[in-house]
């Protein structure tokens, strides 16, 4: 039997299907995300992480629901929300595993309130520094090369935290990709709490007496977490404010651990 050849159209209408790729629109749109903005996060999560510091938790789901961004993005004084939130996952009820990517080297493990036993759950990793100019910022295509690597090793690598929990992986000082960002740019930003100035009618030689009260006063300062979404107040020690007799983290046991 002699077959009949398919007509120019024909095979014109094939090659097309043949290159029709099948997606599904959260591919899309995250495509589109990226193109927009290449420093937008690779995180894929659909629904975001438990964050274990009273009041941020609300506000991160309150982000996901409107931007369906699960990561979470923390500007201005970012420091001392990632102080809270890794002494919060890495001790008792949470036990979990944290890995950072400090790649301003300027995490200071000093800072979390743990344990020697938990603090050894805390990976901190420093790429190293190829300039200290102000525009030797990390790309986003090599933080997530960074990322990628380190995650990598969390996952199939040699270390002793196999019976705990990963969380995930907090970057300082990029963008691009990880669970938490701490950059120039995030949703979140973190503050000082206000604290009066002098009185108008306070001379200088009251001033100067008080210094070093009022200096304790600012020291002991909550800070302040605000967002479009609400706000709230918390202490390096991740007890919030509205907490009666909170406890104040320079009176707490602080130990230093190894870097990664």
């Amino acid at each position: 039997m002699q077959m009949e050849m398919p007509s120019a159209a024909a095979l014109a209408g094939a090659r097309l299907l043949g290159e029709i790729e099948e997606t599904n629109l959260d591919e899309i749109l995250h495509a589109l995300r990226i193109a927009i903005d290449p420093d937008a996060p690779i995180n894929r999560s659909k629904h975001p992480k438990s964050y274990p510091v009273p009041g941020l938790d609300d506000l991160v789901h309150r982000n996901f629901r409107a931007t369906k961004s699960a990561p979470l993005a923390v500007t201005g004084r970012q420091l001392p929300l990632v102080y809270a939130l890794v002494s919060a996952l890495l001790t008792h009820p949470h036990n979990k595993t944290v890995l950072i990517l400090d790649t301003e080297h300027r995490f200071d493990t000093t800072r979390l309130l743990c344990d020697p036993d938990d603090l050894r759950h805390a990976y901190v990793h420093r790429p190293t520094r190829r300039s200290t100019t102000a525009n030797s910022r990390i790309g986003a295509e090599q933080i997530r090369e960074l990322v990628a690597a380190a995650e990598n090793w969390m996952l199939y690598g040699c270390h002793h935290s196999g019976a705990r929990e990963w969380w995930g992986t907090i970057v300082i000082g990029a963008l691009g990709a990880g669970d938490v960002t701490a950059a120039w740019k995030g949703w979140l930003r973190v503050d000082r709490e206000y604290i009066p100035g002098f009185s108008l009618g306070c001379s200088a030689t009251e001033a100067v007496k008080d210094r070093r009260q009022r200096q304790e006063v600012v020291d002991a300062a909550p800070w302040a977490a605000s967002s479009q979404w609400g706000s709230f107040t918390f202490t390096e020690s991740h007890s919030s404010t509205t907490t009666p007799g909170a406890r104040d983290p320079r009176h707490s046991k602080r130990v230093t651990g190894t870097d990664r």
